[in-house]
């Protein structure tokens, strides 16, 4: 029952009633004693040390949201640019084709840049492993649906990587016949890539600039550049400036996605303008994602050939698998 005068739940006793609690009957007083002697009133300074103390002690925890020890938690911010970079990326390189499974956040960042809300996949509490979608962003979401069975079993092949950490962003190639078939598959399709490369340093139409030539025999070229370029040598000179677009953080088994054409074919007596025309119009039948003109080292002015991710398997005939 509250006391006179005082309000319920008015918060914590002033001291003068600390004290006046203190000096009570049956508390220590002996009969007749003047109240508010010094013992007393310094014990009761004491209590009141105690309790302000404690609660200043509960605020701070409060404030602060986390427990005394506890380091804090990735700052927001980074999360939320890592997402930003990974999905920019996706959007620009992946092909809608494909299909992206995603978790809503990606996804919606993923939309934001304008990547079709059709092609995307939605990943939830109750979503089985996407082998119909060819691509899978594993966020730290997705992580904590399927744990590391995508990296080990379903997708094991890395297209992309933004940050590290807990926080990281991993863009990954889907095997829908689980890792054995893939690895198979990869094999085989590796070996093709280089017989073709191999094929491409022999033809005489076809000038090759190092490193191009390492990534030529190394079997690093996407199975769409190699068929296109084969295809166009045989109308009209080609000369190779480099590969490149693996991906940021891809895996060393991850094929170059674009090529640089020097702009006049390596032919000093074709004007550059027209035969950038000349290419675009044969190689548009190839559907590359981009062909575009830019100028790399040195100045030198290309022209760039730019297919999407994910590098497809077993385009290459299998014949050139047995070449090795």
């Amino acid at each position: 029952m509250a006391e006179p005068g005082r309000v319920p739940n008015a918060g914590p006793a002033a001291e003068d009633d600390v004290t006046e609690w203190l000096e009570g009957p049956g508390h220590g007083a002996e009969p007749g004693s003047e109240p508010g002697r010094p013992g007393i009133r310094l014990l009761a300074g004491a209590v009141i040390v105690v309790l302000a103390a404690a609660l200043l002690g509960v605020v701070l925890a409060r404030s602060l949201g986390r427990s005394p020890g506890r380091l804090p938690a990735a700052r927001p911010q980074n999360q939320a640019a890592t997402m930003e970079q990974a999905a920019s990326w996706v959007a620009r390189q992946v092909s809608p084709d494909a299909g992206v499974s995603c978790d809503p956040a990606m996804c919606a960042a993923l939309k934001a840049h304008g990547f079709p809300a059709r092609d995307l996949l939605v990943l939830g509490p109750r979503s089985q492993i996407p082998v119909d979608f060819a691509v899978v962003v594993e966020t730290p979401a997705v992580l904590s649906l399927y744990g590391t069975s995508l990296a080990t079993a379903w997708a094991p092949a890395v297209i992309a990587s933004f940050g590290s950490g807990p926080a990281a962003i991993v863009v990954r190639a889907m095997a829908p016949n689980g890792a054995v078939a893939y690895q198979s598959a990869l094999s085989n399709d590796l070996a093709s890539r280089k017989s073709a490369g191999a094929a491409l340093l022999r033809d005489r139409r076809v000038t090759v600039r190092a490193p191009a030539r390492a990534e030529l025999t190394a079997g690093d070229v996407d199975p769409r550049l190699l068929l296109a370029l084969a295809a166009l040598a045989r109308h009209q000179p080609v000369s190779i400036v480099r590969f490149a677009d693996a991906g940021p953080g891809a895996d060393p088994a991850v094929p170059c996605r674009s090529v640089d054409l020097a702009e006049n074919g390596g032919a000093a007596n074709l004007a550059p303008a027209a035969y950038a025309r000349s290419v675009r119009a044969y190689l548009s039948k190839f559907r590359p994602d981009s062909m575009t003109s830019a100028v790399v080292a040195h100045g030198q002015a290309v022209l760039r050939v730019e297919f999407t991710a994910p590098s497809p398997l077993g385009m290459l005939p299998a014949r050139a698998s047995a070449r090795g």
